[in-house]
C-alpha cells in the first residue's frame, strides 16, 4: 500500500511539471524563498542572542 501511494504521488508530480511548468517553477521558487526566509530569520536570531 505505501508503495502504492508513493507511486502515485510521483507519478501527479511529474503529469503536474509536465502539464504546468511555470505553475511548478513558481511554487519551487516560492518554497526556496521561504527557506531563505527562516535561513535568515534563524541568522539574525543567533546573531542578536550571541551579541
Amino acid at each position: 500500500m505505501d508503495k502504492i501511494v508513493r507511486y502515485l504521488i510521483i507519478a501527479f508530480l511529474i503529469f503536474f511539471v509536465v502539464t504546468q511548468p511555470d505553475s511548478a517553477a513558481s511554487i519551487i521558487s516560492k518554497g526556496i524563498d521561504g527557506l531563505e526566509s527562516i535561513g535568515n530569520g534563524v541568522s539574525d536570531f543567533v546573531t542578536q542572542t550571541a551579541l
